[in-house]
């Protein structure tokens, strides 16, 4: 037991005053005026001890009244484990939150940081008692429950935590908080405590979002808020950041040219780094980094050359380390037989390259006829609604007219179903009507499916003294398209110019691959739809606004858009924790779709409909790897690669104590020591249950018996001396009749 204030406990002094004023009346002499109080006096002496009894109980209720009363503002607590002699139930309650991402896999000797956070979690419940009340949950891109809100069961919480396994997912710490706010609050306790057992990774506790400062207020508002920083040896780390098909066809027969990036997110160098790729789990080409410095990034070209249609699974692995979660990363590759373009001319012509489709059917296939495994078709707009979109797997629309709604819609379907599309502008685009078939919402088109608004056609003015030049092409950002302009010479690619275009508003999750020099706006835009692309250039296919049809480059760049969009987005990488949706198209389910993980464990899912499409999507991937997707009987499996997220996770550097209490300055968050005993420390904190409301009521009811009981006394020796005196009365008044008798 303790008590909050100690130095009240000298009032337990006033319970020396009643014996003090007891003795004081005790000994007080009486005077006697008359003659028959002695009557009086030998009535009071035949009851003078039961009178002292009762003085005595009525002196003990007095001082323990003013006892209780003094406990009472010296404010004693009493520890969990005491406080049931008091008829209290468990005074506290735990969440105990263990960081599970998978920087906390990293074992750089025997233990790694998630054992050393299960050893803290199991010393923190210690220091409760059986029936406590607790909830265990791991915290990744989302909590994962593991006990909640039950009894603390010493054998049952070891299991548990002996299961428990880190996962493959960055910390979410945001989304963890608002859900662990929630699991303090369900806690049927006087005291709620929450402990946040992490490594500190600084990339996420560096810089806490208002977000998860939020959070954490609520916590602390609720009980105590521990963040527990397990100890972290050692941050050497190497990770694949990236994995992507950087330029070639994934037809059969070609070779295909694949980039991978490789992080060194430690402190020392790394030497001899082996990258290989891996096709179909055999090893097809291997590179070595000779030397990699801490910090730097270094991107590694791989080749690959499918043999076969259908899908193609592609690794790529570096040297094993103390983490293995980031040092592989999936790609899959869907493998055409032959690739089938149509070409739509929306200004068709008999005279040679007169047509909008002249120069893209010469840069695609230089000798007619020629039998490849890329096939062109070439159709007037007025014919293309004739034509089943199902049969090809890129549409280009070269300065078509128009597009009807039906027509609008079947694109839309073709490309949410993997299909590419190509639009490219020109004089009889009309920029109204080109917005409202394939730039908006409708009941028939769900969805935009240009990567942009189109506005006004803009035309190159040169200088006075200079003809008119045009405008150069530049690369806007990091984009495998983009990337064709540094395999041509500078020179080269300054020749290329455009002298008018549209100007576009991009629409939300657009981006922008090359833009025009000086103006900075698009000029090859895209923009994803379901498992398929769009690709928008604002200018001509032709030489009516450019003579990029003649450059040495577009055939290079038009090769590329055709291998961009047959890749299509079932070959994009997701991340664990991010729902796989696959549109399913012409595809016969029979009702379900089975995804297969890559532990070969199957689940299966009910088709549901989405803007019209039937489509599958498993929620949560929780593994990284090639899933598979059988979508009814007979028909050919899909394959979807889920990669981790190593943005963050990958860099292992962690906050000091010091660091990590000015990150949390302002915040209700409590931090021990490392240097002491975790459990002894908890228990010093807690300040356990406080009694002073119970000897308060306690202190009150024995004043009002001790009032009760002197009233009842007081009126009894009242009622006996006058019945003392009444009987005294009559015995003179009988002995005075008798002398006179």
């Amino acid at each position: 037991m303790g008590f909050l204030n100690p130095w009240l406990l000298l009032a337990l002094g006033g319970v020396g005053v009643p014996i003090l004023i007891h003795l004081l009346n005790r000994f007080r002499q009486r005077e006697v005026e008359w003659g028959a109080m002695e009557l009086l006096r030998r009535a009071v002496v035949m009851r003078s001890r039961q009178i002292q009894i009762e003085d005595l109980l009525l002196l003990l209720l007095r001082c323990l009244a003013v006892a209780l009363l003094a406990l009472a503002m010296a404010r004693p607590t009493v520890k969990t484990s005491g406080a049931w002699w008091f008829g209290q139930g468990p005074d506290v309650g735990l969440v105990v939150a263990v960081d599970a991402s998978y920087s906390m896999a990293h074992r750089p000797g025997v233990a790694s940081r998630f054992s050393k956070a299960v050893r803290r979690a199991r010393e923190v419940l210690r220091t409760v008692d059986p029936g406590t009340p607790i909830t265990l949950t791991l915290m990744g891109d989302r909590p994962r429950i593991l006990l909640r809100n039950v009894a603390y069961d010493p054998r049952r919480v070891d299991k548990v935590l002996k299961d428990a396994q880190p996962l493959p997912e960055r910390l979410n710490l945001e989304r963890c908080l608002e859900q662990i706010a929630s699991l303090v609050d369900e806690l049927k306790a006087p005291r709620r405590e929450c402990y946040l057992i992490t490594d500190a990774q600084a990339a996420t506790w560096g810089e806490l979002s208002d977000l998860a400062r939020r959070g954490m207020d609520r916590i602390g508002a609720a009980g105590g808020l521990f963040v527990l920083a397990v100890p972290s040896a050692g941050r050497e780390n190497l990770a694949v950041t990236r994995f992507e098909l950087a330029s070639g066809q994934q037809r059969r027969g070609t070779l295909a040219r694949y980039v991978a990036e490789v992080a060194n997110t430690g402190r020392t160098p790394q030497q001899a780094v082996a990258v290989s790729l891996n096709l179909d789990d055999r090893t097809v080409d291997q590179k070595v980094i000779a030397s990699l410095p801490p910090g730097a990034r270094k991107t590694v070209p791989l080749f690959a050359r499918f043999e076969r249609a259908g899908p193609a699974k592609l690794s790529v692995h570096v040297t094993p380390d103390a983490l293995p979660t980031d040092n592989v990363r999936y790609a899959v590759a869907d493998v055409r037989e032959q690739v089938r373009v149509l070409l739509v001319d929306g200004d068709p012509s008999d005279k040679p390259f007169r047509g909008e489709t002249g120069y893209l059917a010469t840069a695609l296939l230089p000798k007619a006829g020629r039998q490849t495994s890329l096939k062109v078709e070439k159709a007037s707009w007025p014919a293309f609604p004739a034509h089943r979109l199902d049969e090809y797997d890129v549409v280009v629309l070269a300065n078509v007219p128009d597009i009807r709604r039906s027509q609008a819609a079947a694109l839309h379907a073709f490309v949410r179903n993997g299909g590419g599309l190509l639009i490219t502008l020109g004089d009889k685009v009309a920029g109204k009507l080109a917005n409202a078939r394939l730039a908006s919402d409708g009941p028939d088109t769900p969805g935009p499916l240009l990567p942009a608004r189109l506005g006004d056609r803009t035309r190159y003015r040169g200088a006075p003294d200079r003809p008119a030049e045009g405008w150069t092409i530049e690369p806007a950002g990091d984009h495998r398209l983009a990337h064709i302009l540094d395999l041509v010479p500078a020179q080269l690619v300054e020749a290329a110019r455009v002298e008018q275009f549209f100007t576009v508003e991009l629409l939300s999750g657009a981006r922008t691959i090359l833009r025009t020099g000086g103006t900075e706006r698009p000029l090859l835009a895209e923009r994803s739809v379901g498992h398929g692309k769009v690709l928008l250039l604002t200018t001509t296919a032709d030489r009516d606004w450019t003579n990029l049809a003649i450059h040495p480059i577009f055939p290079i760049l038009l090769h590329e858009m055709v291998g961009y969009l047959t890749a299509g987005g079932r070959q994009e990488a997701f991340t664990v924790g991010e729902p796989l949706t696959v549109w399913l198209g012409g595809r016969k389910s029979d009702g379900g779709v089975t995804f297969r993980d890559p532990a070969r464990r199957e689940v299966a899912v009910q088709v549901q409909t989405r803007d019209g499409e039937r489509v599958a999507q498993l929620d949560e991937p929780t593994r990284p790897g090639i899933y598979d997707v059988l979508a009814g009987e007979g028909a050919p499996p899909m394959a979807l690669a889920v990669n981790v997220d190593a943005r963050r996770e990958s860099n292992l550097a962690c906050l000091d104590a010091p660091a990590l209490a000015e990150g949390l300055t302002g915040l209700p968050v409590r931090l021990p020591a490392d240097d002491l005993d975790l459990a002894e420390e908890i228990r010093q904190l807690r300040v356990g249950k406080e009694l002073w409301r119970m000897l308060m009521l306690a202190g009150l009811a024995v004043l009002i018996v001790e009032a009760l009981l002197a009233y009842v006394f007081a009126r009894r020796v009242r009622a006996g001396e006058q019945a003392e005196l009444a009987g005294t009365r009559r015995d003179l008044l009988s002995g005075r009749e008798s002398e006179a008798a």
